[in-house]
């Protein structure tokens, strides 16, 4: 499955549309473009929420345990209009019958369901007759914990919102499933299997009934249960008849930082990193930097794997590397520039947030004296380090967008304790240097915001640390900070509950094969699979000796690539796109609730009342060119003031 680089026409560029005419007598049913959520606080539900809610599908959500909830009636689910008028496309349900939802409301809904052909989606269910399954018994079926499994798609279910999959599903990490045997009126879309592979039978599935359809799904799931995620596209699409507002994309960029820098070394069994906060005791470890031969084999990773490698550079480690004479490291990597992105990471590297004081330990920020304001860097510093990194990157050649910026160590921006606002220097500093992308840290500030004139551009840190280059380092460095005291670990994971086994560290390759590669890959695959454009990052040094990011990346595009077809392929944003995406993304998030869509006689219609940029998702039949395609649909984002239609979309 090949990624695909080039994003700028969907990122930027209008989308084209069909424009068509009022039409002079609406005769058929409206139907609004909004999902109807009935939650009782299981993570089933919460799952399939979020899932609408990544896809940016408008939603209206009941709370089946308020009991000051308005009563699920033909009023709630429809308008009185000239013709009928459905508020919602399709429905979401704890289950087939959820106890708290009374009779009456039950059967008002399967009546507007029935009247409209909306679809319905039971988040859970038991094998049992009224969900067209038959109970699991000693000759049939089977129920029970899987801990690891391959569920299967079926052809029914690829022909119906799934025509992106492979097929193949991993299902596990102690899920509950139950196989039931179908019966009349009930269609397989994902098929399993019991531990011992003797019993076969449907894990989710559609009932066709009274001229309605249920799609359940029998097995357990939470809100980032990775089965689950690798199903919600196809899921969204079943449920909408692939018509709705929002849209959907998997997104996976990676940056190294500290690139042409040399690295602290992490000292295994001493805990510290020598030269960063190693005591005098501690003897002295070499640096970490990349070498020619490192850079070689990343080319050729990027290019075997067809997946670009963001670099993250700071000139001033070439200069220091070699005063007065060449780098073979910047000679290698300018031979190669063409198979990388590049990014401003400043001239040198320095922190840019506070002045710190390094008298105490750890580092504190520094004060004015007697006042006690505490100390920034100066602005002019900001600028120079910004400034003398993008002559830098002119002078060798190397092809940067100078409105992107990575500050060392995110510096700069709030986020360590230290550091409760931004420098105030810094907003003044980007907007003097044309920045209009900077990176901060995800992992303590996970929203986008503005700084002056530019945005930020939150990262994910895959955790393989700064200071690790082999094996061996990266399993005792993991070992330290993630275990608990009682394993050997410093215990700052106790705080929150987020402790891990240690690694064995016997066979330090092994251990970080068997146990580091999962544990990372599935954080970053979780955010591939949930719609999330953020980057991720980490350093130079696992780059070169024991290079321990490819396992990683091998894992988490492996993972993807055997999910779905090229009809869903990976995107790989520059910082740039990502910033738009994510500012896109919370636009549309605050003006969701308040956008009217509908779709009546083949025309979906989108009003609002302020100027605002609208995902719309439509089938591939359209006619016409809107969007792009994209997995089973098309989509694209069109700009709306009052009301822009879209024609040719299948009843």
């Amino acid at each position: 499955m090949g990624v695909r680089r080039v994003l700028l026409p969907l990122l930027t560029a209008l989308a084209a549309t069909v424009l068509v005419a009022t039409p002079a007598s609406a005769a058929g049913p409206r139907v609004d473009l909004r999902v109807l959520v009935v939650q009782n606080g299981s993570p089933e539900v919460d799952a399939v929420l979020e899932a609408l809610t990544e896809s940016g599908v408008p939603t209206d959500v009941v709370d089946l345990s308020d009991p000051a909830r308005r009563p699920v009636d033909r009023a709630a689910l429809t308008v009185p209009d000239a013709v009928p008028h459905a508020r919602y496309q399709a429905v979401v349900l704890p289950g087939d019958s959820p106890v708290e939802l009374a009779p009456a409301e039950l059967a008002v809904l399967h009546d507007v369901e029935r009247e409209f052909r909306l679809r319905q989606l039971n988040a859970t269910v038991r094998a049992t007759a009224q969900t067209g399954l038959a109970e699991p018994s000693p000759s049939a079926g089977w129920s029970g914990r899987l801990d690891s499994g391959i569920a299967r798609l079926t052809d029914a279910a690829r022909a119906d919102g799934f025509g992106d999959m492979r097929g193949d599903v991993p299902i596990g990490g102690d899920t509950w499933v139950e196989i039931g045997t179908p019966l009349a009126g009930y269609t397989p879309l994902l098929t399993g299997s019991s531990p011992d592979g003797a019993r076969r039978g449907p894990l989710m599935g559609v009932l066709r009934t009274g001229g309605r359809e249920e799609l359940g799904l029998s097995f357990s799931y939470a809100p980032g249960s990775q089965p689950f995620a690798a199903l919600a596209p196809g899921l969204v699409e079943w449920l909408t008849r692939g018509v709705h507002l929002g849209m959907r994309r998997a997104w996976f960029a990676v940056h190294i930082d500290d690139v042409l820098l040399p690295d602290a070394r992490w000292v295994a069994g001493a805990h510290c990193a020598y030269g960063a906060d190693c005591p005098p005791t501690v003897p002295p470890a070499p640096t970490i930097r990349m070498t020619p031969a490192d850079v070689d084999a990343a080319a050729g990773w990027s290019r075997d794997h067809d997946f670009r490698l963001d670099l993250a550079f700071n000139g001033a480690g070439s200069r220091l590397a070699a005063p007065g004479a060449d780098d073979p490291l910047l000679a290698a990597l300018l031979a190669r520039r063409d198979a990388f992105g590049w990014i401003n990471h400043t001239w040198s590297h320095q922190y840019l947030g506070c002045v710190r004081d390094y008298e105490a330990l750890p580092w504190r920020c520094a004060t004015v004296p007697i006042l006690g304001w505490t100390r920034y860097v100066p602005e002019r510093v900001i600028d120079d380090e910004v400034a003398r990194n993008i002559g830098f990157a002119r002078e060798v050649g190397l092809p940067i967008d100078p409105s992107e910026l990575v500050t060392g160590e995110h510096s700069g921006l709030r986020g360590d304790e230290e550091m409760p606002d931004d420098n105030p220097g810094l907003a003044g500093a980007l907007d003097d240097e044309g920045i209009r992308s900077v990176a901060a840290d995800a992992s303590k500030e996970a929203g986008q915001r503005p700084i002056g004139g530019a945005r930020t551009v939150p990262r994910h840190p895959i955790d393989l640390d700064f200071d690790t280059a082999t094996f061996a380092e990266t399993v005792d460095q993991y070992n330290w900070s993630h275990t608990s005291r009682a394993d050997g670990g410093d215990g700052t994971c106790e705080t929150d509950g987020g402790c891990v086994p240690p690694v064995p560290a016997g066979d330090p390759r092994a251990g970080f094969l068997a146990q580091i590669v999962p544990m990372e890959a599935t954080k970053a695959l979780g955010h591939v699979l949930a719609d999330d454009p953020r980057p991720h990052y980490v350093h130079q040094p696992q780059l070169t000796e024991d290079r321990t990011l490819y396992p990683v990346l091998e894992q988490v595009l492996g993972s993807y690539r055997a999910l779905y077809t090229e009809a869903r392929p990976l995107l790989v944003p520059t910082m740039t796109q990502s910033a738009e995406v994510l500012a896109r993304q919370a636009a549309w998030a605050a003006a969701a609730g308040s956008t009217r869509a509908w779709v009546q006689d083949g025309v979906v219609t989108v009003a609002a009342d302020h100027p605002v940029d609208v995902p719309v998702t439509v089938p591939p039949s359209l006619d016409g060119a809107f969007g792009e395609p994209y997995g089973t649909t098309r989509s694209g984002w069109i700009p709306v003031a009052g009301e822009q239609r879209i024609g040719g979309v299948a009843p």
